[in-house]
This record gives structure tokens, C-alpha cells and sequence, in this order.
């Protein structure tokens, strides 16, 4: 081959070359760009953080729960946003007088949020904090289901019952009264005394129909509880103080993890010493 068709082949190689690096980096621009327009596209504005994270316990608009949570229209301790931050990251318990009303709840901390959501949360409650007074100020008087009966709502929680849209049970997650940790008690936290610290029944019950917890949100957004099945857990979970404490606290959940973890190096110990036979010692040993 001469060298001019050789020094020819060499340039369309590297024409070749150069447009597949250009269609490369086109294409990994196009998807940066892409998955940037989705994020931008799918980030939460401070209200719809607002719905998820807040609104089951101070309602839309912040008008709070009479008597149980704190109304946040109007609010001027809710107009400093770093202030609203570190009640969003460290949670507060009362008592605490908002507009003249005492309120003595538990607000646990919003765990799951990044830095910018927090922000965008504080933002929105802040704006809530300069509402019309006349229209805003008022906490709403939320009536809880009635009717509920505490053998159903018992077996709801521990999933001897099935919730109409099919969800998980609560004792997969939690512990409450008698209820052990048999469904693995690090998951979530003990719900014996929730009834109290959520104010009672209407502060329950709105829990309940709208859970802002980031771990529940997801689980019961699309799968809602019916009232009546609220009705029925709240009956039990104001009854599960009065439940004697279950003998069994062992957290099955971490024994099984630990047991799994000691026979996969255990095994794991044997297949190494197999493995350090040398190709020698494997010839002789097959004599």
C-alpha cells in the first residue's frame, strides 16, 4: 500500500473518530440538559412541600386544629423563616401560647428534607405568618370519626385485618401498648403514647388522614385510609397506654440481620481457605 493511501486511511480514521466524540458528547449534553429539565420540572414548590410535609397536622392555608395544633396564618412566631427551619429540623413540644391559645402537642422533626426544601417550607409558613387575620387567624374545629372500636383497630395494626386499598401493617413498622417488636421496632418509632402527644382524637385522626411523615407519605398517598378504619386505630391507639408493656423485647429484625451476617463470613471464610490452595497443592491433592 502506498503511503498517500495510507496517510489517507489514517485521516478518515481519525475523521471517523473525531464525529463519534462529537455525537458522544452531544449526546451526554443532551441528557445533562434532560435530567436537568426534569429535576427543575419535578422540585416541590414551598406549598406542595408544604401539603406533603405539614398540612395533615396544620391544615391547608395553616389554620391549624383547634385545641391541638397551633394555627400558623398570622402567627408572627412563624414570620422568621430560620426560625420556622429549626422547628421543621428539631421539632417542638409545647406548652405554647400561639394568639392568646394554649397548645401543649408534640411536633416531632420532619426528617427526609434537604437543605433547599427546608427553605422552601420556611419560606411558604412565613408568607402564611402576614395572612388577613379576619380569615385566617381562626383554627378550624376538625371533628374526629366517631364510632370507632379498638378490637378492630387493633387488628388493623398488627395487619390481622386488611385495610380496604391493601397497605402495610403499622406493627410492620411499629410498636404500640402489648404489641411487641416482632415487625422490627428500628423501623419506626413506639406509638403507645401518640394519641396523647398528638392532642387526642382530632389531632389523631388528621394525622391519620393525611400522614406527613416522609416514610409514610409515599405509603399512603395513593392507598388513603377510610374513615371508619381511622375511627377504628385511633379507638385502639387511645386505648394502648393501658396495655401492659409486652414481655418480649427482643428486636427480631437486627437478631435475624446479625445471624444472616455471621454465616455469610462464616462461609465466605471457608471459600477463601479453598481459594488459597496453590495450583501445586491442587495437582498433588488430586494424586
Amino acid at each position: 500500500m502506498s503511503s498517500a493511501k495510507r496517510h489517507g486511511k489514517a485521516r478518515q480514521g481519525r475523521r471517523g473518530l473525531h464525529l463519534v466524540l462529537v455525537a458522544l458528547a452531544a449526546t451526554i449534553a443532551a441528557l445533562v440538559a434532560a435530567s436537568s429539565t426534569r429535576a427543575d420540572a419535578q422540585d416541590p414548590s414551598g406549598a406542595d412541600l408544604y401539603a406533603q410535609n405539614c398540612a395533615g397536622c396544620h391544615q391547608a392555608g395553616g389554620v391549624g386544629i383547634e385545641g391541638t395544633f397551633p394555627p400558623l396564618a398570622s402567627n408572627p412566631a412563624v414570620a422568621d423563616p430560620a426560625y420556622v427551619g429549626g422547628v421543621i429540623t428539631n421539632g417542638k413540644s409545647g406548652p405554647l401560647e400561639v394568639l392568646g391559645v394554649q397548645y401543649d402537642s408534640v411536633m416531632a422533626p420532619v426528617a427526609g428534607l434537604s437543605a433547599d426544601q427546608v427553605e422552601a417550607i420556611s419560606e411558604y409558613v412565613s408568607g402564611l405568618a402576614g395572612g388577613d387575620e379576619t380569615t385566617t387567624s381562626t383554627t378550624v374545629a376538625t371533628e374526629a370519626p366517631t364510632g370507632g372500636d379498638a378490637d378492630r383497630g387493633r387488628d388493623l395494626f398488627i395487619g390481622a385485618k386488611r385495610t380496604s386499598e391493601g397497605t402495610s401493617a403499622c406493627a410492620s413498622c411499629h410498636t404500640a401498648g402489648d404489641i411487641g417488636n416482632l415487625g422490627g421496632s428500628s423501623l419506626g418509632p413506639d406509638l403507645t403514647d401518640v394519641y396523647a402527644k398528638l392532642g387526642g382524637e382530632a389531632g389523631l385522626s388528621a394525622w391519620l388522614t393525611n400522614p406527613p411523615a416522609p416514610t409514610m407519605t409515599p405509603i399512603f398517598g395513593d392507598h388513603p385510609l377510610t374513615e371508619a378504619e381511622i375511627a377504628d386505630l385511633v379507638a385502639y391507639l387511645a386505648e394502648a397506654p393501658n396495655d401492659d408493656e409486652p414481655s418480649d423485647q427482643i428486636d427480631w429484625l437486627l437478631l435475624i440481620g446479625f445471624i444472616g451476617a455471621v454465616v455469610l463470613f462464616a462461609g465466605m471464610a471457608v471459600a477463601w481457605r479453598g481459594m488459597r490452595r496453590t495450583y501445586v497443592e491442587t495437582l498433588r491433592s488430586a494424586r
